[in-house]
């Protein structure tokens, strides 16, 4: 029975974990993640506030840093609808490219639904990497939650990168049901706990 829970929580378990996206650098995925070649960033909660209306200077000029230093970035959001419209037109002109739920839906099928496909299913993962023209293994997916983010890049077979929430907001299935789980585990797994323990720099999750 331990070795079958074990063997869960290695599907929720990042391999780097980091205090703020804008800490992120390139010189430090290199150094870590050598084989990576293209960063996914989930948006809500992990580059923004959740369902921030804007991008700050500071975050666009973190993802073209990003991009300028030779990575491909992708946008993989679980948006629907106006929301997703939203994303595509903000972060559009800052990343390689954008990807909702909506963006993997057949057109042909029409009980193909968008939340099919949204994270914790690795779909959106797949699509970048086929953009990318990589392997799903040489993408790196930024965010801020242990059951959609990390697990999606698992489920990949992609690096996966734990970032604390940002801002105050959060979708209120995910506040009340997902993170009171995500802190009885984080010290399970050995990973930073309050907000002051996580690390500064990109590092490995111990």
């Amino acid at each position: 029975m331990a070795g079958k829970r074990r063997s869960w929580l290695r599907h929720v378990r990042p391999d780097l974990v980091i205090d703020a996206v804008g800490h992120l650098t390139a010189a430090d995925v290199r150094r870590l993640a050598p084989r990576v070649a293209a960063l996914c960033f989930d948006i809500d909660g992990t580059v923004t506030d959740y369902h921030s209306p804007a991008v700050t200077d500071a975050q666009a000029s973190h993802l073209g840093g990003l991009r300028e230093a030779g990575y491909q970035t992708f946008v993989v959001s679980n948006c629907y609808g106006e929301r997703a419209r939203e994303v595509h037109a903000l972060f559009e002109p800052h990343v390689t490219a954008v990807f909702t739920p909506e963006d993997c839906v057949d057109p042909a099928d029409p009980k193909h639904h968008p939340r099919k496909h949204g994270k914790p299913a690795p779909d959106m993962i797949f699509a970048a990497a086929r953009t990318a023209g990589v392997g799903p293994d040489e993408l790196l997916m930024v965010g801020d939650q242990m059951f959609k983010d990390v697990l999606a890049a698992r489920r990949a077979g992609a690096r996966a990168l734990l970032v604390p929430r940002l801002g105050p907001s959060d979708h209120a299935g995910v506040r009340y049901l997902q993170r009171p789980v995500e802190r009885v585990l984080r010290p399970l797994l050995g990973l930073p706990g309050g907000r002051g323990a996580w690390p500064r720099s990109l590092a490995r999750a111990s």
